[in-house]
């Protein structure tokens, strides 16, 4: 930290367990700020997530995204999005993806790079969110969902995804955030 962001710090102070909530837990921390401010805040404790964003060819020819369209309890409506998941724990960033490439899709890339990161909502979840761009993909199996997922795989060309992101089913902030992240890497080199 630089001495002259000292003003803006809140220590912690204390930490209590809140609650256990299966996919992650919160915390109320008490913390204090140089002037003698205290107050107490909600942390929630978020495994790590990833990302996949996978081009493959259509029947067509044409570059397309591998995208999965699922219900989503939050907003109680479908959303298409990139193959994603969380980060089991002692798991590494670049194994949950290849994991989660293949558990929701059914595809396997010969290589993953990591083109992003970022703290999906730093006021309050201590996590981090990787994506990934896979290359060399093939369909190598059939989908390995968990017990509560229902997903379907879209392959969604990757003008027409240019102009959904951010209406309709593609509303998910993070897959944005995750094709930005594939603009700045690979679009630019085009």
């Amino acid at each position: 930290m630089k001495k002259e962001d000292e003003h803006l710090v809140w220590n912690e102070t204390g930490r209590r367990f809140d609650r256990d909530y299966h996919i992650f837990k919160t915390y109320l921390a008490d913390r204090q700020m140089k002037d003698g401010r205290k107050g107490e805040f909600v942390v929630v404790d978020s495994p790590d997530w990833v990302n996949i964003v996978a081009v493959v060819k259509n029947d067509m020819g044409q570059d397309c995204f591998i995208m999965v369209r699922q219900f989503r309890h939050g907003t109680g409506e479908i959303s298409l999005e990139y193959p994603a998941g969380m980060v089991d724990p002692g798991e590494e960033p670049l194994h949950a993806a290849i994991r989660e490439l293949k558990e929701e899709t059914g595809y396997s890339a010969s290589s993953m790079t990591l083109i992003g990161t970022a703290s999906p909502n730093c006021a309050f979840m201590n996590n981090t969110n990787y994506t990934y761009y896979a290359e060399g993909l093939e369909k190598v199996s059939t989908q390995s969902l968990d017990q509560n997922e229902a997903i379907d795989v879209v392959l969604v060309p990757v003008e027409e995804a240019y102009k959904s992101f951010g209406s309709g089913e593609m509303m998910n902030a993070i897959c944005i955030l995750s094709h930005y992240f594939y603009l700045r890497k690979y679009r630019q080199e085009k």
